[in-house]
């Protein structure tokens, strides 16, 4: 059986300490290798014993969580670090800047509620994130290979895992047939944008790198809890050509703006007099144990635009999206996945390719063009 994952938990807080111990205690395979109150003390255990999985607090004296993660990026490629963040704009704001620094993910502190409360929440958070450092790991043994001398990405590291131990389960991957006719887009009137794991670093790929003069409203889901996505808007706003805002209920769906949804909360279409599209924030229950859901919104963007919309989906764990994707296609609508070997997670893109309905798998540094691209011919014809 594989080892146990090998975890050091830095917070300056020692009730968090143990909170997040307790946590960990009951997930299997995982054993708590210690923990420290400064990233200067974390370096020192990390030195004498690498984990393999580091959870970082944001904000610490002594030396703070992006110092420390600078120095373990720098000096252990091996060493998958997830931030623990308050959810205050100060801390999210930091967690931004984890997240393209190299942190594979984060998750926020439960705030109210009662202990029992808190801890459900933590445990539903870290067992995923787990999950996907236990898979990197697994996959650097099958293959004797380290993060610092290889260039294979999470994606492909995955696939190597899912062979290693159980190869009858290795990853699906269509390939064209003399049956597949290639579908052409149709005049594209908005594009949806699905994201989870990897997605803020997936998003600053993209989204700086499209036409200030796109002329159809971008929409956005990724899998955030509120405050943070706020914080991913004005970061994706500071460094694109087009404007992008956390959504708001009763707005109008511009050409040449992005909306991303706000963390916590469902986004939704809707037709408005004079043929506008408004968009609105409802806080119906999670739809694949997320809210914001990919699906909600796809479903509702295929009501609205028919088949006149493109549908990207991005990085990710999960399911979310595929549902979503197919109500477009079926209504004639087009459909970008990021690939695997881009991808931080091929979860939620492999879902929609197992479905059948990605009509373009590309990597990340060719998503932009292929967008402009395809809005640009849609207006051609």
């Amino acid at each position: 059986m594989p080892e146990a994952l090998k975890v050091l938990i830095v917070d300056d807080t020692v009730t968090y300490r143990q909170i997040i111990s307790s946590v960990l205690a009951d997930i299997p395979d995982t054993n708590i290798v210690g923990t420290a109150s400064n990233g200067k003390i974390a370096l020192s255990r990390i030195a004498a014993s690498p984990p393999d999985l580091v959870l970082l607090d944001v904000s610490m004296p002594v030396m703070d969580g992006l110092e420390t993660l600078k120095a373990i990026r720098e000096e252990y490629a091996d060493v998958d670090v997830v931030m623990v963040s308050g959810i205050d704009r100060g801390n999210a704001n930091l967690t931004m800047r984890a997240l393209s620094l190299g942190a594979l993910d984060f998750i926020a502190k439960p705030v109210g509620g009662t202990p029992e409360e808190s801890l459900a929440l933590l445990k539903k958070s870290l067992g995923p994130i787990v999950s996907l450092v236990k898979t990197r790991k697994y996959s650097r043994q099958a293959r004797k290979l380290s993060f610092g001398e290889s260039k294979r990405t999470e994606s492909e590291q995955a696939r190597s895992f899912t062979s290693f131990f159980h190869p009858e389960e290795e990853f699906p991957r269509p390939a064209p047939t003399d049956s597949d006719v290639p579908r052409r887009p149709k005049r594209i009137q908005a594009v949806g944008i699905g994201v989870s794991t990897g997605g803020p670093n997936a998003l600053q790929k993209i989204i700086p790198l499209l036409d200030s003069g796109i002329p159809v409203p971008i929409l956005a889901v990724q899998h955030m809890p509120p405050t943070f996505t706020l914080s991913l808007a004005e970061r994706l706003d500071r460094d694109s050509q087009v404007q992008v805002e956390e959504a708001r209920d009763g707005s109008i769906a511009e050409p040449g703006r992005m909306y991303i949804a706000p963390g916590g909360r469902h986004m939704v279409v809707r037709s408005e007099s004079g043929g506008r599209s408004g968009l609105g924030i409802i806080d119906s229950p999670p739809v694949n144990s997320c809210r914001p859901s990919v699906d909600v919104l796809f479903r509702s963007m295929a009501m609205v635009y028919g088949g006149n919309m493109l549908a990207v989906i991005l990085t990710g764990m999960g399911r979310d999206g595929a549902a979503g994707v197919g109500a477009i296609r079926r209504r004639g609508g087009y459909c970008i996945v990021q690939d695997e070997a881009t991808s931080v997670v091929w979860g939620m893109p492999q879902a929609v390719v197992e479905m059948k309905d990605a009509d373009e798998i590309l990597p990340i540094d060719r998503i932009a063009r292929r967008i402009m691209e395809i809005v640009s011919e849609g207006r051609s014809r």
